[in-house]
């Protein structure tokens, strides 16, 4: 490229030197301690078939059967009767909802209902810090011991946890049986 005359920037910057290495000025860059060692926090996250395993009292004879409803339900076949929100409910009056639900969808004839019972929510208090263990919410780790309760069971066919389409791990589908004449 030709140097024009009219150029005013090259004009401008052809008396310019470039700064030479030995005009740096130096800093001093402050030491880390690296004595500091961090853990990380691992997440033990509990699985719907660990829920499934938990001993539960008042187990009845009735079976939770798995079988092609399982299936269908996550892919979403199985239309859905009934929609239960169990956010902002105590314990007792969650579980009282359970059981009036599942008695009325019966005598109904609703087979399908989903019960959203939320994930829970992580402690965030100063002294949880070195637990490893995620907190689900006091409903959902209830969930599953209130469908094998004897009173219950006799109408539950199946128990499914939810896609993700309907809440996945904070929902669950309970396929009602069918009612005898």
């Amino acid at each position: 490229m030709k140097k024009k005359k009219n150029d005013i920037f090259i004009n401008l910057i052809g008396n310019v030197t470039p700064i030479k290495k030995n005009n740096k000025l130096e800093r001093n860059i402050p030491v880390i301690n690296k004595t500091i060692s961090f853990q990380k926090r691992t997440k033990n996250k509990l699985s719907f078939s660990e829920l499934k395993k938990q001993p539960t009292p008042n187990i009845s004879n009735f079976e939770i059967e798995i079988n092609k409803t399982n299936k269908k339900l996550k892919k979403g076949k199985i239309p859905i009767d009934k929609k239960i929100d169990f956010h902002g409910l105590s314990l007792f009056d969650a579980e009282r909802l359970f059981t009036h639900t599942i008695s009325i969808c019966y005598k109904k004839n609703l087979r399908c209902i989903l019960f959203i019972t939320g994930k829970g929510v992580l402690k965030k208090t100063a002294n949880d810090w070195d637990e490893s263990k995620l907190y689900y919410g006091k409903i959902r780790s209830n969930f599953l011991i209130w469908t094998k309760k004897k009173e219950l069971s006799k109408f539950i066919l199946n128990v499914e946890q939810a896609s993700i389409k309907y809440g996945a791990d904070g929902a669950f589908f309970v396929y009602l049986r069918r009612q005898k004449y």
